[in-house]
């Protein structure tokens, strides 16, 4: 097929693409192989024909990726990245092309280290569960591809504001793949980065074609950044994590009393809290009277065929804890068992884990404690 019936053929796809004609998943990926084989001959000695081809990989790429086919969507977008890598040399749009295939390629290499939900599936606490091997590579790829595209744009004129917003959203996805492989820290510091990349582009697109729309968008991704960084930092240590995010003053002020609670729930002293985080005591000792986390708490005993089930309330349950740590509220809370009718025989094996605001994976937990027979 010619170039310019290569052309006619890319112009048929964009219809598509863009939702003005409904056809079947099958008929897409058939008009996409059909596309991608038409464009392949031209791309060689034209880049900007290369780069549309990086294009056509990556809807590809899409396609197989949103009907489970990874392996397929990872071939794909290797393709996207391979073909637009020298056109981005060359022209800025090209730039921006390679610098979003490179995120997307990092999207399908870590998707195993995500859950149904996008929640990160392996805490990484001392002890916790690991990913398997492959997954773990896999993540470190991606780490590797989105760091890729921030050197990307980072290379892009930053007056733009199309390559402001794009490096802003590569920072979101870098702190992403951070906190998948157990980064919860330096996730956290690169959504606070994030964030006030994002706040600084609110000027520059309210001067925008449908500033209501734009504004929209950013306030949904700014709202979006302030959830994941109130987990991640929930996530982080005193020591070295949260003490570490205020020294390079990569903790908001809004989330400072966050900060202090989580401290508290880690089992750090009052004065200690307010040396680590440069705070007044007085004004500690204020927010751990007034703010209280959720204590949420679950007991389980071991069976005979060596599967743990949880006791019924109320030692499973929650509750509000005002200036105790979660160490405090497991021991409280154990103490009750020893000294109730519900209490195991000492032959069994028992468990408690406290996590702050919900249950989930063990590794997760706050405090945990396994009990074994003498």
């Amino acid at each position: 097929m010619d170039r310019t019936a290569a052309l006619r053929l890319d112009a048929e796809w964009a219809k598509v693409r863009s939702g003005k004609s409904g056809v079947s998943p099958g008929e897409r990926e058939r008009m996409l192989t059909d596309l991608i084989a038409a464009l392949a001959p031209h791309a060689d000695d034209d880049l900007s024909l290369a780069a549309r081809l990086s294009l056509r990989y990556g809807d590809l790429a899409r396609h197989h990726f949103d009907t489970g086919r990874r392996e397929e969507a990872l071939t794909a977008v290797g393709e996207a990245v391979r073909r637009c890598e020298e056109p981005a040399r060359h022209d800025e749009e090209h730039a921006r092309w390679y610098a979003r295939a490179l995120i997307n390629q990092s999207v399908y290499l870590a998707e195993p280290l995500s859950d149904e939900l996008g929640m990160p599936r392996y805490a990484f606490h001392p002890h916790g569960e690991q990913p398997p091997p492959g997954d773990r590579e896999d993540g470190l790829a991606a780490l590797a591809a989105t760091r890729r595209a921030v050197e990307v744009w980072e290379r892009l004129d930053g007056s733009e504001p199309r390559n402001r917003e794009g490096l802003a959203q590569a920072h979101v996805f870098l702190g992403d793949r951070l906190e998948e492989l157990g980064e919860p820290v330096d996730a956290a510091a690169w959504a606070v980065r994030a964030e006030r990349e994002f706040q600084t582009l609110w000027p520059a697109s309210s001067e925008a074609p449908a500033p209501e729309a734009r504004e929209a968008a950013h306030a949904a991704a700014l709202e979006h950044l302030g959830d994941q960084l109130e987990r991640r930092l929930r996530r982080c240590p005193f020591d070295g994590g949260l003490t570490r995010l205020r020294e390079q003053d990569l903790l908001p002020a809004r989330l400072l009393p966050l900060a202090v609670v989580a401290a508290r729930i880690e089992g750090v002293e009052a004065d200690a809290i307010a040396e680590g985080l440069r705070l007044d005591e007085a004004e500690v000792r204020r927010i751990l009277r007034a703010r209280s986390w959720r204590a949420v708490w679950r007991f389980d005993v071991l069976e005979a065929d060596g599967s743990w089930t949880p006791m019924t309330y109320p030692w499973r349950g929650r509750d509000a804890v005002t200036d105790r740590s979660a160490e405090a509220v497991a021991a409280e809370l154990t103490d009750a068992l020893l000294h109730s009718p519900d209490r195991p025989p000492p032959s069994v094996h028992w468990r408690i884990a406290v996590w702050w605001e919900e249950e989930e994976h063990l590794d997760g937990a706050r405090f945990r404690l396994t009990c074994a027979p003498p």
